[in-house]
């Protein structure tokens, strides 16, 4: 982070304390990891100090850019480049801030002190440093936050769009999923592989492709339902538990900027801690189970369990199935601990299959 970033720091300090006299005596500045594959985070930094009289400050600053600044850009086949910058939503969490939407109770954003524009496509995000709480996440907080996101669908229905609906869904099929994600699932090599051999069973590769033909047909019925505002990632590492009691949860990285299907903000809650191998196979019935009546039950004005069902699976289904497995690590040692995510992951992309097969269109 550069000097000419940081700026004056003490307006923001002073306004971040609540203190017109604050000065700083001191300040540092900490590269935070944001791990792979974040193609429009630039970098995050937590920039934190002390004033002369020794209260404590802190800033968490988040720097996005347009797809076409990611260190991986070149890497993407040039004749589908120009219709990834025109696609990707690189500035929606920024956007989400300069809406100024109301949020349900026990709802809220991280508060946003200044958006520096940098100039060619990107921006700098000064927010609040949420301290998180210690807590876990157990069925009633689950609970919480499917209901939560159910009332913010509510709050948000969208009727009468001028453009077809789920057209950035639309993109992601038939570009990243159809060029990238199946192939590998189609590749038999995948599936020899001893990450995946070991731990995937035999029949998963044909079920997933199964799956990949009823893409079209899933994406009309998804039109066919009611639509909403959404979060777009909120799984629970989004859905921060704030220590001070000023919210149930703190969203952040809003990360979908077009309606989407009543139900599509279950399906990150549900995988968020699947993917990371935190949430085991066997647990994840209850969650689905928890978050689908909690959810349900917030929409009933706008929507009907079932259509609330249909939208959470078939969206997570489009979403999420074909990268369930983490086929990105496959060049990585097999240590024991890969070995145990992909056995946690392969069970997390059968729970998935298994779920869309029930789908009826």
């Amino acid at each position: 982070m550069t000097t000419a970033l940081i700026g004056d720091l003490t307006s923001l300090v002073r306004e971040n304390l609540g203190d017109p006299l604050a000065e700083i005596a001191d300040h540092r500045v900490e590269l935070l990891d944001h791990g792979p594959g974040m193609l429009s985070t630039a970098s995050l930094h937590r920039v934190h100090g002390t004033t002369t009289r020794g209260v404590t400050w802190s800033f968490f600053v988040k720097s996005v850019h347009s797809v076409r600044h990611w260190a991986g850009f070149e890497t993407v086949p040039e004749q589908v480049r120009d219709e990834l910058v025109t696609h990707f939503p690189w500035r929606a969490d920024a956007d989400v801030y300069l809406a100024g939407r109301a949020l349900p109770g026990g709802l809220r954003m991280p508060r946003m002190y200044r958006l520096d524009d940098l100039g060619d496509d990107r921006l700098a995000m000064w927010l609040e440093d949420v301290r998180v709480a210690p807590d876990g996440w157990d069925l009633d907080r689950y609970r919480s936050a499917a209901r939560l996101l159910g009332e913010l669908a509510a709050a948000y229905p969208v009727a009468g769009a001028r453009e077809p609906l789920n057209q950035d869904l639309r993109y992601y099929l038939s570009t990243p999923v159809a060029n990238l994600f199946l192939p590998i699932v189609r590749d038999p090599d995948t599936w020899r592989h001893p990450l995946v051999a070991r731990n995937a069973d035999p029949l998963l590769r044909a079920d997933l492709l199964a799956l990949a033909d009823r893409i079209d047909p899933l994406v009309e019925a998804l039109d066919r339902l009611p639509h909403t505002l959404v979060h777009g990632d909120a799984g629970p590492g989004n859905l921060l538990v704030p220590a001070d009691g000023s919210a149930e949860f703190v969203a952040i990285d809003w990360s979908w900027p077009s309606p989407a299907a009543v139900g599509y903000d279950l399906g990150q809650l549900l995988i968020g801690r699947a993917h990371t191998g935190e949430l085991a196979p066997e647990d994840l019935p209850a969650v689905h189970e928890a978050i689908e009546g909690a959810y349900a039950a917030s929409v009933t004005a706008m929507a009907s369990a079932g259509e609330v069902s249909f939208g959470y699976v078939a969206s997570l289904v489009l979403r999420s199935a074909w990268t369930a497995i983490p086929f990105d690590r496959l060049g990585q040692e097999p240590t024991p601990e890969l070995h145990e995510l992909f056995r946690k992951r392969a069970g997390l992309a059968r729970f998935i299959v298994d779920l869309g097969r029930s789908l009826t269109i």
